[in-house]
Protein backbone atom coordinates (compact mmCIF):
# COMPACT_ATOMS: atom_id res chain seq x y z
CA UNK A 1 0.00 0.00 0.00
CA UNK A 2 2.78 2.31 0.74
CA UNK A 3 4.24 1.71 -2.69
CA UNK A 4 0.96 2.24 -4.61
CA UNK A 5 0.59 5.38 -2.28
CA UNK A 6 4.04 7.02 -3.70
CA UNK A 7 2.88 6.08 -7.01
CA UNK A 8 -0.73 7.91 -6.65
CA UNK A 9 1.24 11.29 -5.73
CA UNK A 10 3.66 10.88 -8.43
CA UNK A 11 1.60 10.48 -11.13
CA UNK A 12 -1.81 12.54 -9.62
CA UNK A 13 -2.21 15.98 -8.73
CA UNK A 14 -5.62 16.75 -7.01
CA UNK A 15 -7.26 20.03 -7.70
CA UNK A 16 -9.23 21.44 -4.54
CA UNK A 17 -12.67 22.09 -5.78
CA UNK A 18 -14.57 25.34 -4.49
CA UNK A 19 -17.16 24.86 -2.03
CA UNK A 20 -21.20 25.34 -3.46
CA UNK A 21 -22.64 27.34 -0.32
CA UNK A 22 -26.13 27.53 -2.49
CA UNK A 23 -29.36 25.62 -1.64
CA UNK A 24 -29.70 22.34 -3.82
CA UNK A 25 -32.51 22.84 -5.89
CA UNK A 26 -35.67 22.06 -4.82
CA UNK A 27 -37.66 18.65 -6.62
CA UNK A 28 -41.12 19.40 -4.45
CA UNK A 29 -42.84 22.63 -3.74
CA UNK A 30 -45.65 22.40 -0.83
CA UNK A 31 -48.03 25.10 -0.97
CA UNK A 32 -49.12 27.08 1.62
CA UNK A 33 -52.14 25.74 4.31
CA UNK A 34 -54.98 27.53 2.52
CA UNK A 35 -53.94 26.42 -0.62
CA UNK A 36 -53.92 23.21 1.03
CA UNK A 37 -57.08 23.26 2.25
CA UNK A 38 -58.43 24.33 -1.25
CA UNK A 39 -56.55 20.67 -2.93
CA UNK A 40 -57.98 18.55 -0.58
CA UNK A 41 -61.29 20.15 -0.73
CA UNK A 42 -61.20 20.24 -4.82
CA UNK A 43 -59.64 16.06 -4.44
CA UNK A 44 -62.36 15.11 -1.87
CA UNK A 45 -65.29 16.70 -3.42
CA UNK A 46 -64.27 15.25 -7.28
CA UNK A 47 -64.36 11.79 -5.38
CA UNK A 48 -67.56 12.40 -4.16
CA UNK A 49 -69.28 13.74 -7.46
CA UNK A 50 -67.74 10.47 -9.09
CA UNK A 51 -69.83 8.30 -6.42
CA UNK A 52 -73.12 8.94 -8.10
CA UNK A 53 -74.75 6.19 -5.24
CA UNK A 54 -73.08 8.64 -2.38
CA UNK A 55 -74.96 11.36 -3.72
CA UNK A 56 -78.25 10.12 -4.61
CA UNK A 57 -77.92 8.19 -0.69
CA UNK A 58 -77.14 11.68 1.13
CA UNK A 59 -79.38 13.94 -0.81
CA UNK A 60 -82.33 12.00 -0.89
CA UNK A 61 -82.14 11.10 2.38
CA UNK A 62 -83.39 14.27 3.96
CA UNK A 63 -86.26 14.72 1.66
CA UNK A 64 -87.55 11.27 2.18
CA UNK A 65 -87.45 11.21 5.82
CA UNK A 66 -88.97 14.47 6.29
CA UNK A 67 -91.84 13.16 3.69
CA UNK A 68 -92.24 9.85 5.69
CA UNK A 69 -92.24 11.88 9.16
CA UNK A 70 -94.66 14.57 8.05
CA UNK A 71 -96.94 12.55 6.18
CA UNK A 72 -97.09 10.31 9.24
CA UNK A 73 -98.33 12.73 11.93
CA UNK A 74 -100.39 15.20 9.28
CA UNK A 75 -103.96 14.24 10.15
CA UNK A 76 -107.12 16.23 10.25
CA UNK A 77 -106.86 17.33 13.57
CA UNK A 78 -109.37 20.29 13.37
CA UNK A 79 -111.97 19.62 16.28
CA UNK A 80 -114.66 16.97 14.70
CA UNK A 81 -112.10 15.62 11.85
CA UNK A 82 -113.09 17.69 9.04
CA UNK A 83 -110.08 19.21 8.51
CA UNK A 84 -106.22 19.67 8.98
CA UNK A 85 -105.38 22.46 11.16
CA UNK A 86 -102.03 23.42 12.03
CA UNK A 87 -103.33 24.84 15.59
CA UNK A 88 -104.63 20.93 16.53
CA UNK A 89 -101.81 18.90 15.48
CA UNK A 90 -100.62 17.17 18.74
CA UNK A 91 -98.00 15.85 17.11
CA UNK A 92 -95.93 18.73 16.34
CA UNK A 93 -93.85 19.08 19.54
CA UNK A 94 -92.62 15.29 18.59
CA UNK A 95 -92.11 16.30 14.79
CA UNK A 96 -89.57 19.20 16.35
CA UNK A 97 -88.10 16.45 18.32
CA UNK A 98 -87.62 13.87 15.41
CA UNK A 99 -86.35 16.53 12.93
CA UNK A 100 -83.72 17.56 15.48
CA UNK A 101 -82.47 13.56 15.48
CA UNK A 102 -82.49 13.28 12.02
CA UNK A 103 -80.26 16.28 11.68
CA UNK A 104 -78.30 13.99 14.12
CA UNK A 105 -78.34 11.02 12.29
CA UNK A 106 -77.56 12.51 9.04
CA UNK A 107 -74.61 14.46 10.59
CA UNK A 108 -73.38 11.26 11.86
CA UNK A 109 -73.53 9.09 9.21
CA UNK A 110 -72.13 11.07 6.27
CA UNK A 111 -69.11 12.02 8.52
CA UNK A 112 -68.59 8.48 9.70
CA UNK A 113 -66.48 6.81 7.51
CA UNK A 114 -64.14 10.37 6.15
CA UNK A 115 -61.27 9.53 7.66
CA UNK A 116 -61.39 5.87 7.82
CA UNK A 117 -61.63 6.17 4.07
CA UNK A 118 -58.97 8.18 3.64
CA UNK A 119 -56.45 6.39 5.99
CA UNK A 120 -54.34 4.70 3.29
CA UNK A 121 -53.95 8.32 1.24
CA UNK A 122 -53.34 9.83 4.69
CA UNK A 123 -50.51 7.32 5.30
CA UNK A 124 -48.97 7.58 2.10
CA UNK A 125 -49.03 11.38 1.96
CA UNK A 126 -47.49 10.93 5.73
CA UNK A 127 -44.05 11.93 4.19
CA UNK A 128 -44.77 14.98 3.00
CA UNK A 129 -45.46 16.56 6.26
CA UNK A 130 -48.80 18.28 5.04
CA UNK A 131 -50.73 20.11 7.26
CA UNK A 132 -53.04 18.05 9.42
CA UNK A 133 -55.35 21.08 10.10
CA UNK A 134 -55.62 22.20 6.42
CA UNK A 135 -56.92 18.33 5.95
CA UNK A 136 -59.49 18.31 8.94
CA UNK A 137 -60.76 21.68 7.24
CA UNK A 138 -61.49 20.92 4.11
CA UNK A 139 -63.23 17.89 5.36
CA UNK A 140 -65.69 20.25 7.50
CA UNK A 141 -66.09 22.57 4.72
CA UNK A 142 -67.56 19.96 2.38
CA UNK A 143 -69.54 18.55 5.27
CA UNK A 144 -70.98 21.70 6.32
CA UNK A 145 -71.86 22.29 2.71
CA UNK A 146 -73.82 19.14 2.64
CA UNK A 147 -74.97 19.33 5.95
CA UNK A 148 -77.12 22.63 4.93
CA UNK A 149 -78.18 20.98 1.84
CA UNK A 150 -79.92 18.10 3.80
CA UNK A 151 -81.18 20.17 6.34
CA UNK A 152 -82.98 23.01 4.05
CA UNK A 153 -84.41 20.25 1.77
CA UNK A 154 -85.94 18.69 5.02
CA UNK A 155 -86.73 21.88 6.74
CA UNK A 156 -88.75 23.13 3.32
CA UNK A 157 -90.51 19.96 2.78
CA UNK A 158 -91.28 19.51 6.01
CA UNK A 159 -93.23 23.04 6.39
CA UNK A 160 -94.94 22.69 3.43
CA UNK A 161 -96.98 19.17 4.45
CA UNK A 162 -97.81 20.46 8.18
CA UNK A 163 -98.21 24.15 6.69
CA UNK A 164 -96.08 25.53 9.29
CA UNK A 165 -95.34 29.58 9.02
CA UNK A 166 -92.59 30.60 6.42
CA UNK A 167 -91.64 33.23 8.78
CA UNK A 168 -89.79 30.50 11.03
CA UNK A 169 -87.79 29.03 8.00
CA UNK A 170 -84.85 30.34 9.07
CA UNK A 171 -84.92 29.65 12.92
CA UNK A 172 -86.08 26.02 11.72
CA UNK A 173 -83.19 25.66 9.73
CA UNK A 174 -80.57 27.52 11.54
CA UNK A 175 -81.45 24.92 14.53
CA UNK A 176 -80.96 22.12 12.49
CA UNK A 177 -77.98 23.13 10.46
CA UNK A 178 -76.14 23.98 13.58
CA UNK A 179 -77.35 20.26 14.92
CA UNK A 180 -76.08 18.76 11.95
CA UNK A 181 -72.60 20.53 12.29
CA UNK A 182 -72.00 19.23 15.76
CA UNK A 183 -73.03 16.12 14.54
CA UNK A 184 -70.29 16.14 11.52
CA UNK A 185 -67.38 17.22 14.07
CA UNK A 186 -68.28 14.18 15.88
CA UNK A 187 -68.58 11.40 13.83
CA UNK A 188 -64.95 12.82 12.43
CA UNK A 189 -63.91 12.28 16.11
CA UNK A 190 -65.48 8.72 16.02
CA UNK A 191 -63.62 8.08 12.22
CA UNK A 192 -60.71 9.40 13.69
CA UNK A 193 -60.57 7.04 16.63
CA UNK A 194 -61.27 3.79 15.17
CA UNK A 195 -60.06 1.71 12.48
CA UNK A 196 -63.36 -0.36 11.33
CA UNK A 197 -66.14 1.09 10.00
CA UNK A 198 -68.42 -1.35 11.45
CA UNK A 199 -67.45 -0.63 15.02
CA UNK A 200 -68.46 3.55 13.82
CA UNK A 201 -71.83 2.72 13.04
CA UNK A 202 -72.61 0.15 15.60
CA UNK A 203 -71.62 3.79 17.64
CA UNK A 204 -74.28 5.58 16.21
CA UNK A 205 -77.15 4.19 18.12
CA UNK A 206 -75.12 4.61 21.20
CA UNK A 207 -74.88 8.18 20.59
CA UNK A 208 -78.38 9.22 19.44
CA UNK A 209 -80.18 7.61 22.60
CA UNK A 210 -78.95 9.82 25.16
CA UNK A 211 -79.70 12.33 22.69
CA UNK A 212 -83.61 11.12 22.79
CA UNK A 213 -83.53 10.53 26.40
CA UNK A 214 -82.19 13.69 27.65
CA UNK A 215 -83.62 16.20 24.92
CA UNK A 216 -86.73 17.67 27.40
CA UNK A 217 -89.25 16.17 25.74
CA UNK A 218 -89.45 12.10 26.54
CA UNK A 219 -89.05 12.14 30.13
CA UNK A 220 -89.21 15.42 32.27
CA UNK A 221 -86.24 16.65 33.88
CA UNK A 222 -87.68 17.27 37.00
CA UNK A 223 -88.26 13.47 37.42
CA UNK A 224 -85.23 11.90 36.32
CA UNK A 225 -83.52 9.93 39.11
CA UNK A 226 -82.40 12.07 41.96
CA UNK A 227 -78.42 11.61 41.52
CA UNK A 228 -78.68 13.80 38.24
CA UNK A 229 -81.70 15.79 38.41
CA UNK A 230 -82.32 19.19 39.92
CA UNK A 231 -85.47 21.03 40.52
CA UNK A 232 -85.72 24.09 38.98
CA UNK A 233 -82.69 23.39 36.10
CA UNK A 234 -82.18 21.46 33.70
CA UNK A 235 -79.50 18.71 34.96
CA UNK A 236 -76.20 18.99 33.77
CA UNK A 237 -75.98 16.14 32.48
CA UNK A 238 -78.76 17.16 29.86
CA UNK A 239 -76.63 20.04 29.61
CA UNK A 240 -74.57 18.07 27.71
CA UNK A 241 -76.44 16.99 24.68
CA UNK A 242 -76.67 19.17 21.99
CA UNK A 243 -80.69 17.85 21.24
CA UNK A 244 -81.79 19.51 25.01
CA UNK A 245 -80.15 22.44 23.51
CA UNK A 246 -81.45 22.61 20.07
CA UNK A 247 -84.97 21.14 21.23
CA UNK A 248 -85.40 24.36 23.52
CA UNK A 249 -84.37 26.77 21.11
CA UNK A 250 -86.25 25.15 18.68
CA UNK A 251 -89.86 25.15 20.60
CA UNK A 252 -89.09 28.05 22.55
CA UNK A 253 -88.61 30.46 19.08
CA UNK A 254 -91.93 28.53 17.29
CA UNK A 255 -93.42 29.64 20.60
CA UNK A 256 -92.45 32.96 21.22
CA UNK A 257 -91.92 34.58 17.80
CA UNK A 258 -95.05 32.66 16.03
CA UNK A 259 -97.17 35.41 14.38
CA UNK A 260 -100.06 34.45 16.63
CA UNK A 261 -98.10 34.46 19.66
CA UNK A 262 -95.86 37.46 18.75
CA UNK A 263 -97.50 40.60 19.48
CA UNK A 264 -99.06 39.25 22.50
CA UNK A 265 -96.09 37.52 24.44
CA UNK A 266 -95.48 40.77 26.84
CA UNK A 267 -98.88 40.72 27.95
CA UNK A 268 -99.48 36.81 28.48
CA UNK A 269 -96.10 36.78 30.46
CA UNK A 270 -97.51 40.14 32.36
CA UNK A 271 -100.53 38.27 32.83
CA UNK A 272 -99.06 34.86 33.88
CA UNK A 273 -96.55 36.02 36.51
CA UNK A 274 -99.19 37.80 37.63
CA UNK A 275 -101.88 34.92 38.36
CA UNK A 276 -99.05 33.21 39.82
CA UNK A 277 -97.79 35.29 42.54
CA UNK A 278 -101.86 36.11 43.35
CA UNK A 279 -102.99 32.88 43.33
CA UNK A 280 -100.65 30.49 44.58
CA UNK A 281 -97.18 32.24 45.84
CA UNK A 282 -99.18 34.41 48.03
CA UNK A 283 -101.53 31.82 49.14
CA UNK A 284 -98.13 29.38 50.22
CA UNK A 285 -96.45 32.13 51.84
CA UNK A 286 -99.66 32.40 53.69
CA UNK A 287 -99.77 28.82 54.81
CA UNK A 288 -95.99 29.11 56.03
CA UNK A 289 -97.39 32.30 58.08
CA UNK A 290 -100.02 31.02 59.63
CA UNK A 291 -97.83 27.85 60.76
CA UNK A 292 -95.35 29.79 62.25
CA UNK A 293 -97.97 32.02 64.14
CA UNK A 294 -99.84 28.58 65.21
CA UNK A 295 -96.46 26.47 66.49
CA UNK A 296 -93.94 29.36 67.10
CA UNK A 297 -94.58 28.44 70.84
CA UNK A 298 -93.56 24.50 70.52
CA UNK A 299 -90.23 22.92 72.01
CA UNK A 300 -89.78 20.29 69.45
CA UNK A 301 -86.33 20.72 67.62
CA UNK A 302 -88.24 19.27 64.55
CA UNK A 303 -90.92 21.70 64.59
CA UNK A 304 -88.60 24.54 65.29
CA UNK A 305 -86.62 23.87 62.84
CA UNK A 306 -89.48 23.75 60.32
CA UNK A 307 -90.46 27.29 61.74
CA UNK A 308 -86.86 28.42 60.78
CA UNK A 309 -87.18 27.35 57.59
CA UNK A 310 -90.37 28.76 56.88
CA UNK A 311 -89.21 31.82 57.97
CA UNK A 312 -86.51 31.88 55.68
CA UNK A 313 -88.17 30.99 52.78
CA UNK A 314 -90.86 33.55 52.84
CA UNK A 315 -87.69 36.20 54.18
CA UNK A 316 -86.24 35.37 50.44
CA UNK A 317 -89.05 35.18 48.71
CA UNK A 318 -90.44 38.76 49.73
CA UNK A 319 -86.72 40.04 49.30
CA UNK A 320 -86.18 39.23 45.63
CA UNK A 321 -90.11 40.29 44.67
CA UNK A 322 -90.92 43.19 43.40
CA UNK A 323 -92.92 44.47 45.56
CA UNK A 324 -92.31 45.10 49.29
CA UNK A 325 -94.38 48.28 49.90
CA UNK A 326 -95.64 48.59 53.42
CA UNK A 327 -93.66 46.24 55.12
CA UNK A 328 -91.03 47.87 56.93
CA UNK A 329 -89.06 45.33 57.83
CA UNK A 330 -85.42 44.80 57.29
CA UNK A 331 -84.90 42.03 55.33
CA UNK A 332 -81.25 42.04 55.48
CA UNK A 333 -81.16 40.67 59.03
CA UNK A 334 -81.85 37.26 59.86
CA UNK A 335 -85.62 36.36 60.79
CA UNK A 336 -85.98 34.08 64.21
CA UNK A 337 -88.30 32.94 66.27
CA UNK A 338 -88.08 35.09 68.88
CA UNK A 339 -88.43 38.35 66.25
CA UNK A 340 -91.82 36.67 65.24
CA UNK A 341 -94.42 38.58 67.65
CA UNK A 342 -97.58 39.15 67.17
CA UNK A 343 -97.09 42.71 66.48
CA UNK A 344 -94.40 41.15 63.64
CA UNK A 345 -97.24 38.87 62.60
CA UNK A 346 -99.97 40.97 62.31
CA UNK A 347 -97.71 42.84 60.02
CA UNK A 348 -96.40 40.15 57.82
CA UNK A 349 -100.39 39.01 57.35
CA UNK A 350 -101.47 42.28 55.82
CA UNK A 351 -98.39 42.54 53.66
CA UNK A 352 -99.03 39.14 52.34
CA UNK A 353 -102.54 40.23 52.09
CA UNK A 354 -101.62 43.58 50.36
CA UNK A 355 -98.98 41.64 48.22
CA UNK A 356 -101.92 39.42 46.72
CA UNK A 357 -104.19 42.40 45.90
CA UNK A 358 -101.55 43.68 44.22
CA UNK A 359 -100.26 40.65 41.64
CA UNK A 360 -104.67 40.58 41.08
CA UNK A 361 -104.75 43.95 40.19
CA UNK A 362 -101.56 43.65 37.70
CA UNK A 363 -103.44 40.48 36.64
CA UNK A 364 -106.16 42.44 35.47
CA UNK A 365 -104.35 45.48 33.65
CA UNK A 366 -102.34 43.29 31.84
CA UNK A 367 -105.52 41.18 30.46
CA UNK A 368 -106.76 44.25 29.56
CA UNK A 369 -104.20 45.86 27.88
CA UNK A 370 -104.14 42.22 25.74
CA UNK A 371 -107.95 43.21 24.38
CA UNK A 372 -106.92 46.28 24.22
CA UNK A 373 -104.38 45.33 21.38
CA UNK A 374 -106.69 42.67 20.36
CA UNK A 375 -109.39 45.67 19.00
CA UNK A 376 -106.67 48.00 17.84
CA UNK A 377 -105.10 45.13 15.61
CA UNK A 378 -108.54 44.43 14.13
CA UNK A 379 -109.40 48.32 13.40
CA UNK A 380 -106.11 48.72 11.94
CA UNK A 381 -106.64 45.50 9.18
CA UNK A 382 -109.60 47.13 8.07
CA UNK A 383 -111.94 44.34 9.72
CA UNK A 384 -109.40 41.80 7.08
CA UNK A 385 -107.60 40.33 10.93
CA UNK A 386 -109.53 37.71 12.48
CA UNK A 387 -107.76 36.37 15.75
CA UNK A 388 -108.94 33.22 15.61
CA UNK A 389 -107.99 32.16 11.70
CA UNK A 390 -104.60 34.01 12.61
CA UNK A 391 -104.50 31.46 15.95
CA UNK A 392 -105.09 28.39 13.43
CA UNK A 393 -102.53 29.20 11.25
CA UNK A 394 -99.73 30.15 13.56
CA UNK A 395 -100.25 28.75 16.84
CA UNK A 396 -99.98 25.24 18.02
CA UNK A 397 -102.20 24.61 21.15
CA UNK A 398 -99.96 21.29 21.95
CA UNK A 399 -96.42 22.92 21.72
CA UNK A 400 -98.08 25.92 24.27
CA UNK A 401 -99.03 22.93 26.55
CA UNK A 402 -95.44 22.03 26.40
CA UNK A 403 -93.76 25.19 26.91
CA UNK A 404 -96.40 26.06 29.62
CA UNK A 405 -96.20 22.22 31.87
CA UNK A 406 -100.16 22.06 32.42
CA UNK A 407 -100.32 18.62 32.73
CA UNK A 408 -97.93 19.42 35.85
CA UNK A 409 -100.07 18.76 39.45
CA UNK A 410 -97.68 21.00 41.66
CA UNK A 411 -98.14 24.43 40.41
CA UNK A 412 -94.92 25.51 42.85
CA UNK A 413 -92.70 23.19 44.65
CA UNK A 414 -90.65 23.74 47.64
CA UNK A 415 -86.85 22.35 47.32
CA UNK A 416 -83.92 22.79 49.66
CA UNK A 417 -85.36 25.79 51.71
CA UNK A 418 -86.46 27.16 48.15
CA UNK A 419 -90.13 27.95 46.39
CA UNK A 420 -90.22 27.15 42.45
CA UNK A 421 -92.55 27.59 40.18
CA UNK A 422 -93.89 24.64 37.96
CA UNK A 423 -96.02 25.75 35.74
CA UNK A 424 -95.75 28.60 32.34
CA UNK A 425 -91.91 28.02 32.33
CA UNK A 426 -92.04 30.40 28.98
CA UNK A 427 -93.12 33.05 31.05
CA UNK A 428 -90.71 33.09 33.95
CA UNK A 429 -86.87 34.27 33.71
CA UNK A 430 -84.03 33.16 35.02
CA UNK A 431 -82.22 34.48 38.48
CA UNK A 432 -78.98 33.96 37.97
CA UNK A 433 -76.33 34.18 40.92
CA UNK A 434 -73.52 34.96 38.85
CA UNK A 435 -72.47 36.89 35.80
CA UNK A 436 -71.33 33.12 34.79
CA UNK A 437 -74.54 31.39 36.23
CA UNK A 438 -75.53 29.84 32.44
CA UNK A 439 -78.13 27.58 34.06
CA UNK A 440 -81.58 27.95 34.12
CA UNK A 441 -85.19 25.54 33.97
CA UNK A 442 -86.38 24.41 30.89
CA UNK A 443 -87.96 26.22 28.37
CA UNK A 444 -87.03 29.68 29.85
CA UNK A 445 -87.22 32.26 27.67
CA UNK A 446 -83.74 34.32 28.22
CA UNK A 447 -80.60 33.01 29.13
CA UNK A 448 -77.54 34.71 31.15
CA UNK A 449 -74.52 35.24 29.08
CA UNK A 450 -72.13 36.86 31.17
CA UNK A 451 -74.83 39.08 33.28
CA UNK A 452 -76.95 39.87 30.07
CA UNK A 453 -80.10 38.17 29.01
CA UNK A 454 -80.50 37.03 25.80
CA UNK A 455 -82.55 35.01 23.65
CA UNK A 456 -83.17 31.59 24.23
CA UNK A 457 -82.76 30.64 20.75
CA UNK A 458 -78.91 32.62 20.44
CA UNK A 459 -77.56 31.33 23.60
CA UNK A 460 -78.40 27.68 23.19
CA UNK A 461 -77.19 28.23 19.23
CA UNK A 462 -74.12 29.29 20.68
CA UNK A 463 -73.75 26.64 23.13
CA UNK A 464 -73.75 24.07 20.51
CA UNK A 465 -71.39 25.99 18.17
CA UNK A 466 -69.07 25.79 21.07
CA UNK A 467 -69.50 21.86 21.73
CA UNK A 468 -68.83 21.77 17.90
CA UNK A 469 -65.36 23.56 18.46
CA UNK A 470 -64.45 21.75 21.72
CA UNK A 471 -65.13 18.48 19.50
CA UNK A 472 -62.99 19.77 16.47
CA UNK A 473 -60.30 20.64 19.11
CA UNK A 474 -60.23 16.71 20.58
CA UNK A 475 -60.51 15.64 16.63
CA UNK A 476 -57.10 18.04 15.79
CA UNK A 477 -55.35 16.58 19.10
CA UNK A 478 -56.90 13.19 18.35
CA UNK A 479 -57.58 12.89 21.79
CA UNK A 480 -60.42 10.02 21.41
CA UNK A 481 -57.94 8.15 19.05
CA UNK A 482 -54.97 8.54 21.75
CA UNK A 483 -57.42 7.55 24.72
CA UNK A 484 -58.55 3.87 22.87
CA UNK A 485 -54.98 3.63 21.75
CA UNK A 486 -54.01 4.04 25.31
CA UNK A 487 -56.35 1.68 26.65
CA UNK A 488 -55.42 -0.79 24.30
CA UNK A 489 -52.29 -1.13 25.81
CA UNK A 490 -53.01 -1.56 29.11
CA UNK A 491 -51.35 -4.71 30.50
CA UNK A 492 -53.54 -7.94 30.39
CA UNK A 493 -55.01 -6.33 26.92
CA UNK A 494 -55.72 -8.97 24.49
CA UNK A 495 -54.88 -8.49 20.41
CA UNK A 496 -57.85 -9.50 17.78
CA UNK A 497 -55.62 -12.16 17.83
CA UNK A 498 -56.29 -13.82 21.21
CA UNK A 499 -52.71 -13.68 22.32
CA UNK A 500 -51.58 -11.42 25.47
CA UNK A 501 -49.59 -8.35 24.81
CA UNK A 502 -46.18 -8.17 24.99
CA UNK A 503 -44.20 -5.78 26.84
CA UNK A 504 -42.03 -4.75 23.16
CA UNK A 505 -45.94 -4.35 21.73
Amino acid sequence: PPQWYELYKTNFRPTRVEDVKDEPPQSLNLPNRLKQIFIFATRDTLSKLSNKQYLLINLLEAPLLAIILAVIIKYKSAPGGEEYLFRFNENFPAFLLMSIIVALFMGLTVSAEEIIRDRKILRRESFLNLSWNSYLMSKITILFALSAIQTFSFVVIGMLILEMEWAMLFPFWFVLFTTSCFACVLGLNISSAFNSAVTVYVMIPLLLIPQMILSGLLFSFDKLNSIISTKGKVPVVADMMASRWAYEALVVDQFVNNKFEKPFYKYDKYESQADFHASFLANELEKKRKYISDNKDEKSDSIRQIIKKDLDIIKSTIEQDFYKKGLEVDLKAEWTIEKFTPEFNKKLEDFIAAYKKFYQDAFNIAVSQREALIVKMENNKNGNYRLNDIKNQYFNESLADLVKNVSEKDRIIEYQGKLYQQINPIFVDPRPSSSLDYRAHFFAPQKNLLGTMVSTFLFNNLVIWLMTIVLYATLFFELLRKLIIAFEGMPGKLKSSGRKQTKNE
